[in-house]
């Protein structure tokens, strides 16, 4: 397995990161976390040439999955997110400010549900889907190569809120603990906002975490 091309684009009003990645040899690869501002990670794609497997969605809060109907629909690619965060995609999420979320939610036309244990391949690379609850009930992360994509469970010195619904401080904390600690030091933590990390980094210096077993 060679190296894994990863490109970051920040999009939309809260800088929510969208991740392309990609096998060099082959040009197949997903896209992660379509928040908004459909035409830039098109246009991404096309220069990248990425031949679009599928759209990962880490989590289902509107600003991580706002455009994930139109790329989809543009690149031809299937969307695969949790049962438990598939809601907003579908117009049934709960709660007020769940339902005026899914107004905003461009819908694709079919949803793929995965969970932690599944694999997914592109060229000769494996992505294992981890379950890393806390953000939200469904949340997912997905872990390629020497590098994880985390949504919003990690950020660099912080970590992701837990008070809106369906958030749980216990269970994030459980999930960094059972499935990004064990990572080797070096392994790149891709965050849904801001720059990246890594997992030595996170447990030297974050002080949500540093008591971590």
């Amino acid at each position: 397995m060679g190296p894994v091309k990863v490109t970051r684009l920040e999009v939309g009003i809260l800088g929510t990161n969208c991740y392309l990645l990609q096998d060099p040899d082959t040009g197949e690869g997903y896209i992660i976390d379509p928040g908004a501002e459909a035409r830039k990670i098109l246009d991404a794609a096309g220069a990248s040439r990425l031949k679009c497997l599928g759209i990962l969605c880490t989590h289902g809060h509107m600003d991580h999955v706002g455009s994930v109907g139109k790329v989809a629909e543009a690149t031809g690619g299937s969307v695969f997110i949790s049962e438990a965060d598939a809601g907003i995609l579908a117009g049934s999420a709960q709660g007020l400010a769940s339902r005026l979320g899914s107004l905003f939610v461009s819908k694709p036309g079919g949803v793929e549900f995965i969970k932690g244990g599944d694999t997914l391949s592109f060229g000769e690379n494996t992505i294992k889907v981890l379950s890393t609850p806390g953000h939200t009930v469904g949340s997912l992360s997905f872990l390629v190569g020497d590098g994880i994509f985390c949504g919003d469970l990690i950020f660099q010195g912080s970590i992701g809120r837990t008070d809106l619904k369906g958030g749980s401080l216990p269970d994030l904390l459980n999930a960094v603990s059972r499935e990004v600690w064990i990572l080797p030091d070096k392994t790149n933590i891709y965050t849904g906002h801001g720059p990246a990390t890594t997992v030595g980094i996170e447990k030297e210096t974050n002080p949500f975490l540093r008591n971590l077993d």
